[in-house]
């Protein structure tokens, strides 16, 4: 008698709604062996399944909604059937992309606007900073001596790319010839509420330019 009927599979072990684990695995429940294929934007490197329980661990995803996964199972005689796989979300553990001035950036204009990128949508409401006075308070700082004391800025952050870069202006135009470096603080989060790690800080920091700045040194002028 030829066995004309396709394999059950039931899913033992979902992939969790919202995970900040790019590879996640997934867990079913088949009742034959066969040849494992992948459609819609999951794939993994296992391909053959067992009659019993199974888990995958699928390839690596970007940050995203992923709501076309599903596996199909194929016997030994072409029998086949298809899960699909519950909706979910890959939203992986922010960082920091980038910040402006970059680090060891020297003759930075002494009324420049500091910025940080980070590598995903963030909660504008965790990316705050000092307005009222030059303690070291809020997720963006930036400070001359080590973080003992953080610039005031002007206002709060403002959003651009897509609430990717923060964009912050001190009240007052920054001292000259003088090293600042910026912090971010890991209360900083995306808009799943994922925070950063750790606390970032730039390593060497900026310098900003002397009056009559050429070529890196500071040629004295009268006023100055």
């Amino acid at each position: 008698e030829v066995d004309s009927t396709a394999s059950t599979l039931v899913e033992t072990t979902a992939i969790a709604s919202s995970t900040n684990d790019s590879t996640p695995d997934y867990t079913f429940v088949s009742s034959e062996a066969g040849t494992i294929t992948y459609s819609g934007s999951c794939s993994s490197s296992t391909t053959e399944a067992i009659a019993g329980t199974n888990t995958i661990t699928f390839n690596s995803l970007s940050d995203g909604t992923y709501s076309d996964c599903k596996i199909t199972i194929t016997d030994s005689l072409g029998n086949a059937v298809t899960l699909n796989i519950g909706s979910f979300v890959i939203d992986t553990t922010p960082t920091v992309d980038s910040v402006n001035p970059e680090d060891n950036s020297i003759n930075i204009a002494v009324s420049t606007a500091v910025s940080v990128t980070f590598s995903q949508t963030m909660s504008t409401s965790t990316i705050t900073t000092n307005t009222d006075n030059t303690t070291c308070y809020g997720s963006f700082q930036l400070s001359s001596d080590n973080f003992t004391t953080c610039i005031k800025m002007s206002s709060a952050p403002s959003a651009s790319n897509s609430d990717k870069t923060f964009t912050v202006t001190p009240e007052d135009n920054l001292s000259r010839v003088t090293n600042y470096k910026i912090r971010i603080i890991s209360s900083a989060a995306d808009n799943l509420n994922y925070s950063l790690a750790d606390n970032y800080t730039t390593s060497n920091g900026f310098t900003t330019d002397g009056a009559g700045t050429i070529q890196g040194t500071v040629k004295q002028s009268n006023g100055s």
